[in-house]
C-alpha cells in the first residue's frame, strides 16, 4: 500500500532538483561572461597606454670622427676612407668620456666594402650603393644610437 505512493513522492522531490542544476549552471555562465566583459571594458588598457605608443624622436648628439682605415678590396687594391658617426644625446652621455666605440662601424666597412673591387668602387652608382648598405649595416649594429653616417674621405689606389 504505500509502497506505490513513496516512488512517486520521491520522484516529485526529484523533479524541482532536476531542474535547479541547469538553472545553476546558466546562471554561473551568465555571471562568468558578465566579469569578462567588465574587465574588457574597464580594466584592459587601452593601445595607446601599452606597448604600441610610439617611440619619442631621439635627439641628435654630437658628430664622432672616427679614425681613418685602411682596407684592401676585393682585387687586391687599397681604400682609405674617413667615416664620421652622428649619435643621439642618449648614446653620447652612455659612452661617458670615453666617447662613442668606433669598432662596429670599422668592422661593418671592412665587411661591406671589402668585397667590392677597385672598378666598383669607380663607379658613381655602385659606390653609392656600396655607401648605403654601409649606413644601414653601421646603423643595424649601433641599434639606433647612431643617426647618420658621413663619409669623409675616400682614397683608392
Amino acid at each position: 500500500m504505500s509502497t506505490a505512493t513513496v516512488p512517486a513522492a520521491a520522484a516529485a522531490a526529484a523533479a524541482p532538483e532536476k531542474k535547479k542544476k541547469p538553472m545553476m549552471l546558466i546562471a554561473v555562465v551568465v555571471a562568468l561572461v558578465m566579469a569578462g566583459a567588465g574587465y574588457w571594458f574597464f580594466l584592459k588598457p587601452s593601445s595607446a597606454e601599452g606597448a604600441d605608443a610610439p617611440k619619442p624622436e631621439p635627439t641628435p648628439g654630437v658628430v664622432v670622427d672616427l679614425d681613418p682605415l685602411t682596407l684592401n678590396l676585393a682585387d687586391g687594391r687599397y681604400l682609405k676612407m674617413g667615416l664620421s658617426l652622428e649619435v643621439t644625446e642618449e648614446a653620447q652621455a652612455a659612452a661617458g668620456k670615453e666617447g662613442v666605440n668606433g669598432a662596429k662601424a670599422r668592422d661593418a666597412a671592412i665587411t661591406i666594402l671589402g668585397q667590392r673591387t677597385y672598378e666598383q668602387m669607380l663607379q658613381p652608382k655602385t659606390k653609392e650603393a656600396a655607401i648605403k648598405t654601409l649606413e644601414k649595416e653601421i646603423k643595424k649594429r649601433y641599434d639606433g644610437d647612431v643617426m647618420d653616417v658621413y663619409v669623409t674621405e675616400l682614397v683608392m689606389q
